[in-house]
């Protein structure tokens, strides 16, 4: 029984599933935008997706396990500490992938699922390997955060190109950049260690508060452009949209003057919040309001 666990968390940290989870949720608000209705459907792209996550992390283990071994955050990881071969962790990412697509397919649409494989090879073939070239990687890898709510807009049958999802998914984009550049504030040092540009190489780290605070301000101001775009429909998701950007800004500004990790961890707290808030808000919003 123990050996089984062992090998399910382990599973669980190769799919990066702590990741995957709030990855499904942002699909999950982009199908219910066009589809305010539970299904089974939808249940089924939301898995799809999650499964999809799992299978390019996996991939992405692979590809990194090397420089996992360096840091400090990730040498546990389940294959430069020994628990998954990369040979086993390349079949469980084909499983994940299979599994994923059937039920992206079952439940969306074949447009879907060509989003979600673009969204894979520009994963892991151009951002992954930019990392090792470039301290802003950080800028086209965003653009990981913006296709999982367009591919449950489009698996429910909406326009690829709609305003409503086009607004959602350059919120979570924008956003995805403070996102990066607080984990760099944590992480910065063992990034470097595994042989990843990092922007302390560029820029100094009292400069890279000053931008990241502008970053999390930029990710407020488009988040209050979601109701122009009908993102947000009644006054009652307005006002704590308004309320939860207030909050997010009023925590934003002590990392201009506090360098400690804390400061920083809560932060990158608060802002994981502001983004959960947000999608749990747009599902009530389109369900029950």
């Amino acid at each position: 029984m123990m050996n089984l666990n062992l090998k399910i968390n382990s599973l669980f940290e190769l799919g990066k599933i702590k990741i995957a989870i709030p990855i499904a949720i942002s699909c999950f608000t982009g199908y219910l935008l066009y589809s305010p209705k539970i299904s089974f459907d939808m249940a089924a792209v939301v898995l799809g997706i999650l499964l999809i996550v799992a299978g390019a992390s996996a991939i992405n283990h692979i590809q990194e396990y090397k420089k996992d071994a360096l840091m400090n955050r990730t040498r546990f990881r389940p294959i430069p500490s020994g628990k998954i071969s990369p040979a086993e962790a390349f079949i469980w990412s084909a499983l994940f992938f299979l599994f994923g697509f059937v039920l992206l397919i079952w439940g969306g649409n074949i447009m879907s699922s060509v989003i979600a494989i673009f969204s894979i090879l520009w994963y892991n073939l151009v951002y992954t390997p930019l990392k090792q070239v470039s301290a802003f990687a950080v800028v086209p890898g965003a653009l990981s955060g913006a296709f999982p709510p367009l591919i449950g807009y489009v698996a429910a049958g909406g326009d690829l190109f709609a305003p409503p999802v086009l607004a959602l998914a350059f919120f979570f984009f924008i956003g995805q950049i403070p996102h990066f550049w607080l984990l760099l504030l944590l992480y910065g040092d063992d990034y470097k260690r595994g042989g990843f540009k990092v922007l302390t190489d560029v820029f100094s780290i009292r400069q890279i508060h000053s931008i990241t605070l502008v970053w999390m301000l930029s990710t407020v101001m488009v988040a209050l452009l979601l109701p122009l775009f009908d993102v947000l429909r009644s006054q009652l998701s307005v006002w704590i949209l308004l309320i939860l950007s207030v909050w997010i800004i009023f925590y934003s500004f002590p990392i201009l003057k506090k360098y400690d990790r804390l400061t920083v961890r809560k932060l990158f707290l608060q802002l994981n919040l502001y983004f959960l808030f947000i999608m749990i808000m747009i599902s009530i919003d389109k369900l029950y309001l």
